[in-house]
């Protein structure tokens, strides 16, 4: 049994970081229905003729169109290109590979640093059952919602059959709504500036360093040149997307290649943070507390590993020595071992490196408050901005400091004060950067257009030797079950049957209130007009979210209060902390990212 739930928490973490890596297996799903095409699913493309299949809820659906060509040999480090025309009829049946990136396991393939494919680029379609012939147009097309996959860019995909949160058919069928996914690029073949590539680069796109971003507005391309196929209305299309998901979805709000190309934007769980354009070359060494791999140190590993450079500082040395066109080829020429066997993962197979570079084209190099206080710097459509309440649960349940483990899965809370004391500042950190100080700066020019959340749901199984409540509550990426209405059997096993129907509830309130809002930029009373009144951020004064919660702890309901970093730093440094180790250890904890100061960590005695 104890086995049976550890795989459970593997379930979690692996919806978490939308992976498809095949330890779910040990699940034991539903077994894979056939794949059959269905003959009123051919649409005509752009690009050609395609067939999808009957998916789940009487949903059609098309897996795995390409998007864009193949980022491989001399693509591979440049802005994506458009997807070529083919002959025939191509069968759309099955997601498509997942790109690159570390497995979620470390070692699950002891000859392999990585899982996926480079040739990635795929999306997925989901839409109501039409005949090709009878699919709505003009004043009866339908809002299309663009979802972007979480894992911390560097992990992850926009689907696969054996983690199917993404799947769009629900929300498809029952708000009457266009669903897409997508893969893009990820870690250092998503995000790589260096100056061989920007030095032999034929264009800014190409040169931004920015490839995951620039696959993200192809994609968006695409949707508005093909969505219309499918009864899409590509004057209406919302994006939308959680945790590092969320991160893009602002960042294509701050981009200025993406305007035009979506009209709504839901940020779940996300934030924005900007790398500079020397953040994400110089050695970190270089950089202070910043302790990522950026483009030089990748790159000089490389030429250790290849035996190019005796060491890595003649390594760092070297880049600047050898021919830009000399370097950037051999580079283009490594194999995706040699590529990620330099990379030790952190959570969940991420890597640590600078991610959304403020290039200055695809980009801006600006902070995010200094964006989003000027409208004439991002797409100021509507947008939701929202985060759980326990966000940072779902990772330091998996720290020892915090948490007894039975073979790396979390068991018994070490000290409960301190790890409640922690999740609940971490979290609330989380939304300070996430949604209030982006919310007050889009509401002072657009007050009536920004609209933010709290998810508390929390109702999960207490077992005895592994309280879930507890150790979880509301944790990051739990909503997406509410959000696409997919409770997996494995994910049952964790919640109590007495509370599925108030789960099942709160995720059709949430559906409908993502549909409103994707149909008309305001979520209101939701889809059905029966949902609570869900209120703007600023309507007599800022502050105004909605609780998103089951009527088992209270329900659906508008709360009002704002975070600050200031008084959150403040009223967690007048906590009466049991020790100073706990003291100190909390202060990493709280303030690991970009608010952790040096001098104030060592005035409280702490080295």
């Amino acid at each position: 049994m104890l086995r049976f739930i550890l795989l459970l928490l593997l379930f979690v973490v692996l919806i978490a970081v939308g992976s498809a890596v095949g330890v779910c297996s040990y699940l034991s799903p539903e077994e894979e229905a056939v794949k059959i095409t269905s003959p009123s699913s051919v649409r005509t493309l752009s690009t050609g003729d395609i067939i999808g299949l009957q998916g789940k809820h009487g949903a059609h659906v098309w897996l795995g169109i390409p998007y864009a060509q193949p980022p491989v040999g001399d693509l591979r480090w440049k802005a994506p290109l458009r997807a070529l025309p083919w002959e025939g009829r191509k069968e759309m049946l099955g997601y498509g590979a997942q790109c690159p990136q570390l497995p979620v396991i470390a070692n699950i393939d002891a000859d392999r640093a990585y899982v996926g494919v480079e040739d990635c680029l795929r999306l997925n379609v989901w839409a109501p059952t039409y005949h090709k012939d009878g699919v709505p147009t003009s004043d009866e097309a339908l809002p299309v919602m663009f979802w972007i996959h979480g894992g911390g860019n560097t992990v992850g995909s926009g689907g696969s059959d054996l983690v199917q949160i993404y799947d769009g058919s629900m929300m498809a069928t029952e708000q009457k709504v266009i669903v897409v996914s997508v893969n893009y690029r990820l870690g250092p073949m998503g995000w790589f500036f260096h100056d061989a590539l920007r030095e032999t680069s034929g264009t800014r796109e190409d040169a931004s360093g920015n490839y995951g971003t620039l696959d993200l507005i192809s994609a968006l391309g695409w949707v508005q040149e093909n969505i219309a196929a499918f009864g899409g209305n590509p004057a209406n299309v919302t994006i939308y997307g959680e945790s590092a998901g969320g991160f893009n979805v602002l960042s294509l709000m701050a981009s200025p290649l993406a305007k035009g190309l979506f009209h709504r934007a839901i940020v779940q769980s996300g934030g924005l943070n900007i790398f500079t354009r020397e953040q994400a070359q110089v050695p970190w060494k270089s950089q202070g507390d910043n302790n990522v791999m950026t483009s030089q140190e990748m790159t000089a590993n490389w030429l250790v590993r290849s035996g190019r450079a005796p060491g890595k500082s003649s390594a760092i040395v070297m880049q600047s020595e050898l021919e830009a066109e000399e370097l950037s080829s051999w580079m283009r020429n490594l194999s995706l071992q040699d590529i990620f066997e330099i990379f030790d993962a952190s959570f969940a197979g991420m890597i640590d490196m600078p991610l959304l570079i403020g290039d200055g084209y695809v980009l801006p190099e600006m902070s995010t408050i200094e964006i989003f206080s000027d409208p004439t710097l991002y797409a100021n459509v509507p947008v939701i901005l929202g985060t759980n309440r326990d966000e940072v649960a779902l990772f330091m349940a998996f720290l020892p400091e915090y948490v007894d483990s039975v073979n790396g899965f979390p068991t018994t809370i070490k000290n409960p004060t301190a790890y409640s004391r922690d999740v609940k500042y971490g979290s609330q950190f989380w939304r300070v950067r996430g949604v209030d100080e982006i919310a007050q700066a889009i509401s002072q020019d657009q007050p009536e257009s920004v609209f933010s959340y709290r998810f508390d749901a929390d109702d999960w199984r207490n077992l005895g030797f592994v309280d879930f409540q507890k150790l979880f509550g509301a944790a990051h990426a739990i909503e997406l079950f509410f959000v696409f209405g997919y409770f997996p059997d494995p994910m049952k096993i964790l919640f109590p049957d007495s509370t599925f129907d108030d789960l099942s509830l709160l995720s059709n309130s949430m559906t409908s209130y993502w549909a409103q809002f994707a149909r008309t930029g305001n979520p209101g009373f939701g889809a059905d007009g029966q949902e609570r009144q869900w209120l703007p951020w600023m309507t007599d004064a800022p502050g105004n979210f909605i609780v998103l919660d089951t009527e088992l702890d209270g329900g659906i309901r508008m709360e009002r209060e704002v975070l600050t970093k200031e008084g959150l730093r403040a009223g967690f440094l007048a906590e009466d902390f049991g020790s100073q180790d706990e003291k100190c250890q909390s202060y990493r904890s709280v303030f690991r990212n970009a608010d952790f100061n040096q001098t104030e960590y060592e005035s409280l005695g702490c080295q």
